[in-house]
This record gives structure tokens, C-alpha cells and sequence, in this order.
């Protein structure tokens, strides 16, 4: 009877752990700005704009009588972002709109990676969870092509395509290990960044965006939010007594059998 009491004990402790991640919760990001830093290498970028509003970075010398330099600049779509978790991950939405200035600009005056940081207020169901600003981070590789390349890098030829107005640049987005998770309870969340998106509705993420020459070239940053639990000291010497009645019953079963 002891070693099914232990069992039991198993058992129940699992369902604990199962409960806290069946319950649905509504994740809210508020207060939320983004910021560009870290661009490489650093003499060729400069910052400017609004976090709350549309952060900007810039890089470049002109070039072919432009007077336009390169640059980035996103905005967040929603202040609050909502998330409902379970399911797990949940479903990705839009966070913000990511928009590369592609101007023709002179070599050796451009950037090869960026990164973007969004920091945020974390609420629950409602209620702002004290203390919980959090920090995500997401990291852009930047490929400026030669316009007059023949074939183009992405393997096509001016004029056509992407490629109307010279070779199209490459942008990838990275999920960041920067970013940080938060803890609300029992359980441990994460914001991960997607990648692009060119329909609000987030179908079909890419992480590689080739970008048109002499245009200003948008898309959809998409996220979602995993949840997984931390079980308390508590749940975890419940599970662990019931695993070692589990094995001591098979144990005792097989010594039944010689």
C-alpha cells in the first residue's frame, strides 16, 4: 500500500505541473520602446527619432548624385501587444512594422549588422506585474550588394524583380539570446522574434528579406510568447518520492515473477 501511496503521489504531482500550464493567460507588453544600437561597424551609423514613436538608424555616403543615406526604422504595431498563452507557443501576431531605406550608397560606407531592442512592461490578465520590465533583442545581418552585379546576389539579373533597380540588399533577422525571459509565478515565459512578414496576418515568416533598390521596403515583424513551468521545491520532492515508489512497485513486480 505505501509503495501505491507513492505512486499516487507521482501521479498527483504531474497533475500540478500539467494544471499550471493548461491555465490560459493573457500576457500584455505595455509601455513598450524600441531602440537601435550596436551597428558595425559603429563610425558608419547614426541614431535619431522617438522610441515610443519610430527609432531611426542611418548609414551611408550618398552615392550616384543621391542625397538620401540608407537606413532602418520600425514601429511598434500595438501599445498594449496582447498574448494568449496557452496554446504554447502561442499565436504569432505582428509586433511591429520594420522598414529598410534602400538608397544607393557609396562602398565601404555601409553597415553589416544592427541589432533592435524593444523593452516592455509585462501585465497579467490585466494586472501590471511589479518590478517585471523586461528587455528583447533582436539582431539584423545586413548584405549591401553591388546594384551592378550580373547575377544578382540572390541569383537574378537587372532590371527584373526585385532587382528593377539594381541588385536588391539582403536583411536577416536573428532571434537574440539577449533577450530576456520573465518569471510570473510558476511559470517561465519568452518573447521570440520570428522573423518578417509581408501580410498583417503574419502567414508564411521569413528571416531573409531582399530588399529593392531606390524604395522603401516594409514588412512585418512577428512574434510569439512560450510558456513553460518552473516547479516549486515542494512539487518537485512530491514527484520525485512518487518516481522512486514507481520504480520500487516494478522492481517488487519482477521479483514477484522469478
Amino acid at each position: 500500500m505505501k509503495l501505491k501511496s507513492m505512486a499516487l503521489t507521482a501521479t498527483v504531482a504531474a497533475a500540478t505541473l500539467t494544471a499550471s500550464l493548461a491555465q490560459a493567460t493573457t500576457v500584455s507588453l505595455t509601455n513598450i520602446l524600441a531602440t537601435w544600437y550596436d551597428g558595425t561597424p559603429v563610425a558608419n551609423v547614426t541614431y535619431s527619432g522617438n522610441p515610443s514613436a519610430a527609432p531611426q538608424a542611418r548609414w551611408g555616403t550618398p552615392a550616384g548624385g543621391g542625397t538620401l543615406q540608407s537606413g532602418y526604422n520600425f514601429v511598434v504595431d500595438n501599445d498594449p501587444l496582447n498574448f494568449l498563452v496557452p496554446p504554447s507557443p502561442s499565436v504569432t501576431q505582428v509586433i511591429g512594422t520594420f522598414t529598410h531605406l534602400n538608397n544607393p550608397i557609396a562602398a565601404g560606407t555601409s553597415i553589416t549588422g544592427i541589432n533592435l531592442r524593444i523593452t516592455a512592461d509585462v501585465a497579467v490578465d490585466g494586472n501590471p506585474v511589479a518590478g517585471t520590465n523586461v528587455e528583447f533583442n533582436t539582431n539584423f545581418t545586413h548584405s549591401e550588394t553591388p546594384n551592378d552585379a550580373n547575377p544578382c546576389a540572390d541569383g537574378g539579373t537587372v532590371p527584373n524583380g526585385v532587382n528593377v533597380n539594381g541588385c536588391a540588399d539582403l536583411v536577416i533577422a536573428n532571434f537574440s539570446p539577449l533577450s530576456e525571459d520573465f518569471l510570473i509565478g510558476a511559470d517561465l515565459y519568452t518573447l521570440k522574434v520570428l522573423g518578417f512578414s509581408l501580410t498583417q496576418d503574419g502567414l508564411n515568416p521569413f528571416t531573409s528579406f531582399w530588399t529593392t533598390e531606390l524604395a522603401d521596403n516594409s514588412a512585418f515583424l512577428l512574434a510569439n510568447v512560450q510558456r513553460s513551468s518552473v516547479p516549486e521545491p515542494s512539487s518537485l520532492a512530491l514527484l520525485g518520492l512518487g518516481l522512486i515508489g514507481l520504480v520500487a512497485m516494478r522492481q517488487g513486480k519482477q521479483f514477484d515473477r522469478v
